[in-house]
């Protein structure tokens, strides 16, 4: 009886080392495992930072030609969006909206709005004459920035702070409530105001009978106002339109 005592108690003792030896190669491999971890996270970060250093370089150098051409864009977001760093090439910590600081003192969301509002000033100027609509801006500045929209009342802030700084001359309403603004200093006669109000109703487009019909102006007094704003930049002129003469005007969009 007692050899069969001491046979269950060194059977328990064997199977008790066993167990510890187990909690101990378990403990050890755990151990080796969260160092592994440590490791291969410490790696993954230091790629990443690699990854994002390299990707500030390539936006450096390659983001205008992306952001002109929607399908480089939308797939530069999406390798964006992956990397969980925002969609809006060349920013990494861009604000969807303008924060409660913002809205107080005009900086910040309404500064990154107003650079990218002088660019495209600078960029037509030749095109337009100085002279844009704020709806043309609006959509000029969307476009720039495919799948994020700036809503008009944000661009109206950002170019009524350009205004006040003397970078942009003026933001003039037309009678037919088209907002202009007026990126460099132009000198618009009452008559050149009456054209681009009657122009902004049409899309952009004008021909001289429409403008004699609506203005009941002798011929001489309409070509004089539309002449001079062809030779201002601020019109185009059109000889071979089926209908008479017709006049765009690249402001109005």
């Amino acid at each position: 009886m007692n050899s069969e005592v001491k046979s269950a108690k060194l059977v328990v003792r064997m199977g008790l080392r066993d167990i510890e030896r187990k909690i101990r190669m378990k403990s050890a491999y755990q151990e080796k495992e969260a160092e592994l971890m440590l490791t291969e996270l410490d790696l993954l970060i230091e790629n990443y930072r690699k990854l994002e250093k390299q990707l500030k370089e390539f936006e450096k150098k390659h983001g205008k030609k992306i952001k002109e051409n929607r399908e480089y864009y939308e797939k530069l977001s999406e390798f964006r969006r992956e990397l969980g760093l925002p969609e809006e090439i060349g920013v990494y910590d861009w604000k969807e909206k303008p924060s409660f600081v913002d809205k107080l003192t005009g900086k910040g969301y309404y500064d990154e709005i107003a650079n990218e509002i002088l660019e495209i000033g600078k960029e037509s100027m030749r095109e337009t004459g100085g002279l844009m609509s704020v709806a043309e801006v609006t959509l000029r500045l969307n476009k720039r920035r495919p799948g994020k929209i700036i809503p008009p009342k944000d661009v109206i802030r950002a170019l009524e702070s350009l205004k006040k700084s003397g970078l942009i001359q003026n933001l003039k309403q037309l009678d037919s409530g088209t907002k202009i603004v007026e990126f460099v200093s132009v000198d618009l006669s009452k008559d050149q105001e009456k054209v681009l109000s009657l122009a902004s109703r049409k899309g952009g487009m004008l021909t001289l009978e429409e403008l004699l019909i609506k203005t009941k102006w002798p011929m001489e007094r309409a070509t004089r106002a539309l002449d001079a704003m062809v030779q201002d930049g601020l019109a185009l002129k059109d000889d071979d339109y089926s209908e008479g003469i017709r006049y765009w005007f690249p402001a109005l969009g």
